[in-house]
């Protein structure tokens, strides 16, 4: 070869190296699973809503969030301290709490933190009862109060996973004891079985309507229990806080016309207890007896068997018989 031929090799070998460093370089990264500097993310929507309380002397329910903690973590999710009306979130209605990523996973240890001393505003109380005449009304409880939910949530890159935390107050607060308008939180125990989280997805509901016309009900209200897990105990007040129907998954008042609705219930069998409630000369609600029913125009014949499907809703016309007293 000569040093001519030799010299132009060289030059367009170099030229050539050249443009495929550059190219290399245009070259968008690896942001997958094996690149340990780019952990993989996902979204997740969290909404809250409520179960009812058993107190025909409320009007209002509010609690302020201070923080969200996942795995022990604030979640950049939650944007700041915001106070919520839980007594308005009832039959499916619910409010934001937050939207953010997470990395991609499954989490079950998601924690709320209340404050009870000042709202969102920076007025206090930060958790209190509305009573009917509009007063205010302060859940006694420590100044910071966290409360981990049951149930856990995934994640998966590129989605978004919508889930919903009920906060079931006739669980979580009641009044103080030989008092018509003082509350409290009930215990630390006790609240660790009061929220319960799930993904919107996994859920169904229940409605029905409930003719009414032998009990002399001044409330009725539903709950309903996972098939199998509803003893005689529950009837009658069990724990420091003397919680009447303690285990119940959820439960729903009866409305002036017969309607009712369990909201985002997980999929699975679950067995329906109606309560007839009278008002006592404070004006509290007490459990006379449980209500006997005629199940009407449906395939379902029993209230001890009612199976709820994904995005499915069970429906239920329902008669009363009897009133079988405490």
């Amino acid at each position: 070869m000569s040093y001519l031929s030799f010299s132009r090799f060289s030059f367009f070998g170099a030229l050539f190296l050249f443009a495929l460093s550059f190219t290399s370089c245009l070259k968008e990264p690896d942001f997958g699973i094996d690149n340990p500097n780019q952990p993989e993310k996902a979204r997740a929507r969290i909404e809250i809503t409520d179960a009812p309380i058993d107190d025909p002397n409320v009007r209002g329910v509010f609690v302020t969030i201070a923080d969200v903690k996942i795995n022990g973590k604030s979640w950049a999710g939650f944007s700041g301290a915001a106070t919520f009306d839980l007594l308005a979130l009832q039959q499916g209605a619910t409010r934001l709490l937050g939207e953010g990523e997470l990395e991609a996973g499954v989490y079950d240890d998601i924690v709320l933190v209340l404050q009870t001393d000042a709202d969102a505003n920076g007025n206090s109380p930060g958790c209190y009862v509305l009573d009917g005449q509009g007063m205010k009304h302060a859940i006694s409880g420590s100044n910071s109060l966290s409360i981990r939910t049951n149930g856990m949530i995934a994640t998966t890159i590129g989605a978004t996973t919508s889930a919903v935390i009920d906060f079931d107050l006739r669980r979580s607060v009641v009044n103080q004891q030989d008092s018509n308008m003082e509350y409290q939180f009930v215990t630390e125990a006790e609240l660790a079985g009061a929220l319960r989280i799930m993904e919107k997805e996994s859920t169904g509901s229940i409605s029905g309507h409930v003719s009414d016309g032998v009990s002399g009900s001044e409330k009725i209200i539903v709950y309903a229990y996972e098939k199998g897990d509803f003893e005689t105990d529950e009837k009658f007040p069990q724990g420091p806080s003397s919680i009447l129907f303690k285990n119940a998954v959820s439960s729903a008042a009866v409305q002036s016309d017969g309607s009712f609705k369990l909201a985002f219930m997980e999929t699975g069998n679950y067995e329906l207890h109606f309560i007839s409630y009278t008002q006592n000369a404070q004006g509290q609600l007490q459990a006379r007896g449980e209500l006997q029913m005629n199940v009407l125009g449906t395939v379902l014949s029993d209230l001890l068997d009612v199976q709820v499907g994904a995005g499915d809703t069970t429906l239920i016309d329902l008669k009363v018989s009897a009133l079988l007293f405490f």
